[in-house]
């Protein structure tokens, strides 16, 4: 099995390495948990430590937001573009079927190896029912293992709690997002007070022995990092 290092300090000690080549792996929690912060995260140490180009898909945020956010940790995504190693793509939620048909021929063409979909809301919004978005999230997720990349989903969990307690009403937007991807982490406002004000948790990693339990998160101007010892 192949692992591809997730870029983010402290947390592939616990899965095993990394995540699976070829694996879409969920990244859930509320507002401003450090969804998209773990995203560009991912991208851009997968540029700039492992040679591997990173593909950004989004529905709700700008390219020039995500550039300004990024700037915020150090990581010149601009510099990146103009290298074509980083490719930024905005798609109206509307525009569903356009990213499918245009989706395969950007990877090859880009030699595409990591992928962030932001966010799983702009499947809910064109698409009428959750069959049919677990139905395109499932296709998202063969079109990546064929192509040997590595992805990640956004989602939001709405009204999460502030609290480090586990989520008991759904861990995604529409709540079939985690049956359809091969890993589900939540980040969480752990409300623990000192450095570590966020917590992280890998509630499922197929074929990997993952641990259990809730670690301490916090956000530095590097960017994300992980504590070892569960809460």
């Amino acid at each position: 099995m192949v692992r591809t290092t997730t870029g983010i300090k402290g947390l592939d000690p616990l899965i095993e390495g990394g995540f699976e080549r070829g694996s879409l792996i969920l990244i859930s929690g509320g507002a401003g948990t450090g969804k998209t912060i773990f995203a560009l995260q991912f991208l851009y140490y997968g540029i700039i430590e492992e040679k591997e180009n990173g593909l950004y898909i989004t529905f709700e945020e700008s390219e020039d937001d995500l550039i300004r956010d990024a700037k915020v940790f150090g990581w010149n995504l601009e510099q990146l573009q103009h290298e074509k190693k980083l490719f930024i793509r905005y798609y109206s939620p509307f525009e569903i079927e356009k990213l499918f048909d245009e989706l395969e021929k950007i990877i090859l063409d880009n030699d595409i190896k990591r992928i962030v979909i932001d966010s799983a809301s702009g499947f809910g919004l064109y698409l009428k029912s959750d069959y049919d978005v677990r139905r395109k999230i499932h296709e998202l997720s063969k079109i990546i293992k064929y192509l040997g990349c590595t992805g990640l989903i956004i989602s939001e969990i709405v009204g999460q709690s502030q609290s480090s307690e586990i989520m008991l009403e759904g861990v995604s937007r529409f709540g079939v997002e985690e049956f359809t991807c091969d890993g589900v982490i939540i980040l969480h406002y752990a409300g623990l007070g000192g450095a570590f004000d966020r917590s992280l948790q890998i509630l499922k990693m197929r074929r990997t022995n993952h641990a259990r339990g809730i670690f301490p998160m916090r956000i530095t101007k590097n960017g994300i990092e992980i504590g070892q010892k569960s809460i």
